[in-house]
């Protein structure tokens, strides 16, 4: 069995046509109801109701309640209105006219039906060193708005930039230009400033000149190119087309007492000379000639001035001790030492027609008048110098000569030469020589030393060239000595006086040759030095004899002076013991104690005495070493026999 059969039936009864009708009623009018009901805008006090309607729109501010009507509404949206704080504002373009407001805050702005709000942008705040630069978009035209101030832009209007103002100090200035009118002027401070669209800062700010109580400026106007002279103490401001001349602010020209300056007047080219002790200030025609400042020449007995008058282009000398100063038409040519000469020396001077003058430290050469040894080179005179070779071979001719000395001196050499057997030999030594007369120097030669050395090495080139290498080495000195002497007349023509040429030294140019030479040298010295051993040698073995020799003489003459004392200490010791002697045998005899001599010349004292030398000859003995030996005589023994 299905499950339906234990379903119970059910009759639903069919309802009516008027109860359809009426139930489709009711449910449309609650349809409907639903529809009325979510049309109905509940519209808050900050939103407002956009309805679009056949013909137009329009908009519904709030707080309020709205129904838009369905048979004349389109559509309809409800928005937010703008809310601006203080530091707010928006744009509001208008579809309908094209036109654009602002709405500046604080506010709650309502937008119309035809408007769309831009986006809310914040105000510029400005403060008292702010601004701004506002653009007309529709006339272009550019205005500054400065603080301090909130400022809102007009509905056509845009911030081009920020303007940072210019601060100018008390002792600023900025140059600025009118684009517009082409005019330049010159903005001092203290203040701020901020320029106008049309004006620009054609330099940056500058500090202005402040000038002390010594010092000056020069300012030109390149237009007029007239020159304004400014002086301490002030702060000098220049003009719009004004340029400083000679670097800036200068400083007067303080000239002690032992200073001048010269200054001229470019304008009509007069020269002036100011001295010392002042202040020198220079106009705006004026410049200074030269340097700044000048020392004054100090004229003494070391010193004088040799002076040029341009106008008349005279020299002149001044020697008269004082301060020079020299005058507008001078110039100071030259300081000059005092020339000072040792005896010994000479110096060679030139006058302006070119004559030769001699000046000599002896004064027994000096001829002339005022021909003295200390002296200022004068007027159009100068020194004479020569340039003399210089190194061994006098290759180099370069050595400037002023004061000649007229001393003897060495002068080192050193040439090549060959002998008859073809041996180049290298020279080297000295030349003792000396100028004698000066004016033939001067006459003959310009290089004395050159020529010298040039003579000798053609003459011992002659003279050696004659001669083996065997002969050189051992005549070398001689030849050397007719070198210089074979031809007197050719120094003697120049003045110069050979004292003497040596020959130091010598070798063979060729290695070879060289060391054969150094192997015979090498020989010939080892020969000397053993004759020179061997004489030392001898010399000591004589001396060693000599010295034995004295030696003995010394000990004969010590051994004869000992005996001679030994002598005498004997014959003073005798006699003292034979004094002894008698006064002992004297008292003994005078004594009695001993019997009187006999008739046969034995005498007890005399025995007595040997008695007793014998008893101190034993004591003596006694204490050393020796042995005693006594015989028969001396020991009067007595022999017994007891049995």
């Amino acid at each position: 069995m299905g499950i339906a059969n234990y379903v119970p039936a059910i009759s639903i009864p069919r309802p009516s046509t008027a109860v359809i009708l009426l139930t489709a009623t009711g449910g449309l009018a609650v349809w409907l109801g639903s529809k009325a009901l979510r049309r109905i805008q509940y519209v808050g006090k900050n939103e407002q109701v956009l309805v679009k309607r056949l013909t137009e729109k329009i908009v519904v501010n709030g707080p309020t309640v709205y129904f838009p009507n369905p048979l004349t509404t389109l559509s309809y949206s409800k928005r937010k209105a703008i809310n601006l704080s203080a530091l707010q504002y928006v744009k509001v373009d208008d579809s309908q006219t094209g036109e654009t407001r602002v709405v500046a805050g604080p506010a709650l702005v309502f937008l119309g039906p035809y408007e769309v709000a831009q986006d809310v942008a914040d105000k510029t705040v400005l403060g008292a060193n702010d601004a701004v630069r506002v653009t007309n978009k529709t006339s272009g035209e550019e205005r500054i708005v400065r603080g301090p101030a909130t400022f809102v832009p007009a509905p056509l209007e845009t911030v081009s930039r920020v303007i940072e103002p210019i601060t100018l100090t008390k002792k600023e200035f900025v140059k600025l230009q009118d684009k517009l009118s082409g005019r330049v002027w010159i903005e001092r401070g203290p203040g701020q400033l901020f320029l106008e669209p049309h004006v620009v800062a054609v330099t940056p700010k500058a500090a202005a000149y402040s000038l002390q109580s010594h010092q000056y400026i020069r300012l030109q106007d390149t237009l007029t190119g007239v020159v304004r002279v400014e002086r301490g103490e002030q702060l000098v401001f220049p003009g719009p087309f004004e340029v400083a001349l000679d670097g800036g602010v200068q400083a007067c020209i303080d000239l002690q007492a032992w200073e001048y300056c010269v200054i001229q007047d470019r304008t009509t080219g007069k020269i002036r000379v100011e001295r010392g002790e002042k202040l020198v200030w220079l106009s705006g025609t004026e410049r200074v000639v030269d340097s700044e400042k000048e020392q004054a020449v100090k004229v003494d007995s070391e010193n004088a001035v040799l002076v040029l008058n341009q106008k008349t282009g005279v020299q002149t000398l001044v020697e008269t001790p004082q301060l020079f100063f020299p005058n507008e038409d001078e110039v100071v040519v030259e300081v000059r030492k005092r020339i000072k000469l040792a005896d010994n020396e000479a110096v060679i001077l030139k006058d302006a027609e070119g004559k030769y003058h001699y000046r000599y430290g002896d004064p027994n050469k000096n001829d002339g008048e005022g021909a003295a040894r200390s002296f200022f080179l004068p007027p159009y005179w100068e020194l004479v110098s020569l340039m003399w070779s210089r190194g061994r071979r006098r290759e180099h001719r370069d050595l400037r000569i002023t004061v000649f000395d007229m001393r003897a001196q060495y002068m080192a050499f050193e040439f090549n030469c060959r002998t008859s057997d073809n041996v180049e030999m290298i020279l080297e030594g000295t030349f003792f020589w000396e100028v004698v007369d000066l004016p033939a120097m001067m006459r003959y030669t310009g290089d004395a030393p050159g020529d010298v050395c040039a003579h000798a090495r053609s003459c011992f080139i002659q003279l050696v060239s004659k001669v083996t290498l065997q002969t050189f080495m051992d005549t070398f000195n001689d030849i050397a000595r007719a070198a210089h002497s074979s031809d007197d007349n050719f120094y003697a023509q120049r003045g110069i006086k050979i004292h003497s040429l040596e020959v130091t030294r010598y070798q063979c140019a060729d290695a070879s040759t060289s060391a054969i030479l150094e192997a015979i040298i090498q020989e010939t010295t080892n020969r000397m030095n053993r004759l020179s051993c061997q004489e030392s040698e001898n010399e000591v073995a004589l001396a060693k004899l000599r010295g034995m020799v004295e030696q003995e003489r010394a000990t004969g003459e010590v051994l004869d002076i000992q005996h001679q004392h030994a002598q005498a200490t004997a014959r003073a010791e005798g006699a003292a013991e034979a004094e002894r002697c008698v006064a002992f045998l004297d008292a003994l005899r005078k004594s009695g104690l001993l019997p009187a001599a006999g008739a046969d010349g034995h005498d007890p004292a005399e025995e007595f005495w040997k008695l007793l030398r014998k008893n101190d000859a034993l004591k003596a003995v006694a204490q050393g070493s020796a042995h005693v030996y006594f015989t028969p005589q001396d020991a009067h023994l007595t022999i017994e026999n007891r049995s």
